[in-house]
């Protein structure tokens, strides 16, 4: 009997939570906000466009990242303000036991002003988050896929076998060093009684 391979070639993408993760470029709907397009995902949000929009809709969109970009802009600048050390209490004309543990370190304050700029979205954009978005009415036409890796096992070597040993004849009859008169008084004595492969070192019973 022939047995088919079933299992499925594509797999979808799932979050840590175990959410389907929509494909970017993939068509969402919302009957609140209409219809619209995922543009990007970061980490566990989507970044979603919407192209067309309800009655109304258009506007709220666009306040809510007008609110959003303002208030990225003030944390931005009281980043760069305790970076550079100008916070009268905690700056650089403070006490050294009490400055700033951010003033010079532009590495950190850069990458937390990039994270604010990332939050920051267009006049038509929304964030949603992906393990609550169906729950809160997203629909999604495709989603990510992804071929499942396949576990690959190796078969284990053998065991080595040690060679067997090969049995020594030093010290019998048949040792190439044995006496041919030796052999001839064994005959004589034992006749057919004797085993030519005995040990000679051994007493006879």
């Amino acid at each position: 009997m022939t047995s088919l391979d079933t299992s499925p070639t594509t797999v979808p993408v799932l979050t840590p939570a175990g959410t389907r993760i929509p494909a970017r470029g993939t068509i969402a709907c919302h009957p609140v906000l209409g219809f619209g397009e995922v543009v990007t995902r970061s980490s566990s949000r989507l970044r979603i466009a919407i192209t067309d929009p309800v009655d109304g809709a258009a506007e709220r969109i666009a306040a809510v990242s007008a609110a959003r970009t303002a208030s990225a802009e003030i944390e931005i600048s009281g980043l760069e303000a305790r970076r550079d050390g100008l916070c009268p209490e905690t700056g650089l004309g403070a006490h050294w036991a009490c400055q700033d543990a951010f003033i010079g370190a532009t590495a950190l304050v850069n990458g937390m002003i990039e994270g604010l700029i990332a939050r920051c979205t267009e006049d038509n954009e929304v964030i949603v988050n992906i393990d609550d978005a169906e729950a809160f009415g997203w629909e999604f036409d495709e989603f990510a896929m992804e071929t499942p890796k396949k576990s690959k096992t190796r078969g284990k070597a053998p065991k080595p076998v040690a060679p067997k040993p090969v049995p020594s004849n030093v010290g019998t009859v048949e040792d190439p060093e044995m006496a041919d008169w030796m052999v001839a008084e064994m005959n004589e004595c034992f006749g057919e009684y004797w085993t030519p492969t005995a040990d000679r070192t051994k007493p006879s019973a």
